[in-house]
């Protein structure tokens, strides 16, 4: 009987740091398989961790967001969240276990290529840029509103029948 042997994971810790490279952008290597790289947005920076594991790389900002420090504000930040993991693309917001909001992608190792490098820190600068004064502020605003948030506003008995999208 022969052992099996593990088939090299598709993407190397050599691969990223050649897309680092090729990005043109500054990292440090944490771990061997753990990266460290930042960006400064619009407004805040960003500090984004790369790890590799033999099926999936995450990039990951945590904190994004640190908690709110008022628990009234979490209910308003929690639903603009999951309305916008709806509405947005290839990112993901999140609330990790000390209560900070995260914003990540996770991609398989299979076919991972320097295209979905790119995108993946595209998408982090991308939605850094476009969500952080919104969900900072109801993390830790007193009377932040969005439009997502005014939806919480309406009594649910009053609201008329939605048509499906795409019904008239």
């Amino acid at each position: 009987m022969t052992d099996q042997v593990n088939p090299p994971p598709a993407v190397t810790p050599e691969d990223i740091e050649n897309y680092f490279d090729r990005y043109e952008w500054t990292f440090s290597r944490a771990k061997d398989e753990v990266w460290q790289t930042g960006f400064r947005g619009k407004i805040s920076s960003f500090r984004i961790t790369i790890s590799l594991t033999d099926t999936w790389v995450f990039f990951v900002i945590n904190p994004f967001v640190v908690a709110p420090s008022q628990p009234e504000n979490r209910l308003k930040l929690y639903h603009h969240l999951l309305r916008l993991n709806h509405e947005i693309n290839l990112a993901k917001f999140g609330i990790d276990g000390d209560g900070d909001v995260f914003l990540s992608v996770e991609l398989p190792t299979e076919g991972f290529a320097y295209s979905h490098f790119e995108d993946a820190l595209g998408a982090l600068c991308h939605y850094s840029d476009a969500h952080y004064c919104d969900i900072f502020n109801l993390a830790h605003g007193e009377h932040a509103e969005t439009g997502y948030t005014s939806e919480l506003n309406h009594d649910d008995h009053d609201q008329r029948p939605r048509t499906p999208p795409g019904e008239s």
